[in-house]
C-alpha cells in the first residue's frame, strides 16, 4: 500500500500490525491459568491504545524494551483507530518513517514470541 501512495492505509494497517504483535506479546508473557482472564481484558478502546498495551505487557512479567525500540515505540504511539475515517492522506515522508518504526518493533517483538 506504501509503494502505490495509499500511505494512511498503510500506516492504519502498520499500526494494527503492531496492536497484534503487542497483544500476543502480552498473552505470551502471562502464565497460562490467567491467559483466559487477560482475553476478556481487550475489550474496549483500549485494547487499541499501545500505551496501554505496553504496560499490560510489563506488568505481567514482559521484558523491558530496548533504547531502541522505546524510540521507534514513541514514534507510533500517537496511532489510532480514527485513521479509518481521516479523510485526507498521511504524508509520504511520514507514513515511511511510521512504517519503517513499526516494522522495527514487530521484528524485534516476533524475536520473543
Amino acid at each position: 500500500m506504501l509503494g502505490a501512495e495509499y500511505t494512511t492505509g498503510a500506516v492504519y494497517l502498520a499500526g494494527y500490525a503492531v496492536e497484534c504483535i503487542l497483544t500476543a506479546l502480552t498473552l505470551m508473557s502471562t502464565p497460562a491459568r490467567s491467559r483466559p482472564d487477560m482475553l476478556k481484558s481487550f475489550r474496549g478502546g483500549k485494547a487499541h491504545e499501545f500505551d496501554w498495551l505496553r504496560t499490560l505487557y510489563l506488568t505481567n512479567g514482559g521484558t523491558r524494551f530496548p533504547r531502541e525500540i522505546t524510540q521507534h515505540f514513541t514514534l507510533v504511539s500517537d496511532w489510532s483507530t480514527d485513521l479509518r475515517y481521516m479523510p485526507r492522506s498521511v504524508r509520504a515522508n511520514d507514513a515511511e518513517e511510521f512504517f519503517s518504526s513499526a516494522l522495527k518493533i514487530i521484528q524485534w517483538a516476533g524475536g520473543r514470541i
